[in-house]
């Protein structure tokens, strides 16, 4: 069987009850994104975020198992609040490094996500990577649901 680049593509669409506005900021805003950001049982550090088109981002994921996965990236458009994107990458290893975008569409009041990752290679990294992002996700509901003191 031939795999295509498409085969690749990891496309996650979920609802979330805030606005795009609210959901754009647990995104771009540092101490939010460090909140929820990482599959569950996962604690992430942010020593450089720099949410702006240009802007780089590095994190260190710390598994609940002990293994620790730093990770960087460049944002690469930004247009509020509806859509921003990313590279994602293993520190290190630029040449593998995927494109994500996320964009955010008004449900009046809630919010339909949809996480594009693209040059993830493999159908088992993407599958990967689907698994770390649906728990990730999963985060973000819950740290929406549970409010922020400076959105209302």
């Amino acid at each position: 069987m031939t795999v295509t680049a498409e085969d690749t593509v990891l496309q996650i669409t979920r609802i979330f009850d805030a606005p795009p506005a609210r959901v754009f900021d647990a995104w771009l805003t540092g101490e939010e994104w460090q909140a929820w950001i990482g599959p569950e049982g996962a604690h992430c550090e942010l020593p450089l975020f720099e949410p702006r088109v240009g802007g780089r981002y590095r994190m260190i994921m710390r598994m609940s198992g002990g293994r620790v996965i730093p990770v960087a990236g460049v944002f690469k458009m930004i247009e509020a609040p509806r859509s921003f994107a990313f590279t994602w990458g293993w520190e290190g290893d630029e040449e593998r490094q995927s494109l994500i975008t996320i964009t955010l569409n008004d449900l009046g009041g809630k919010t339909e996500l949809t996480l594009r990752q693209e040059g993830l290679g493999t159908v088992e990294n993407r599958d990967a990577h689907g698994t770390g992002w649906n728990s990730a996700l999963n985060k973000l509901a819950g740290h929406l649901a549970a409010g922020d003191p400076s959105h209302g």
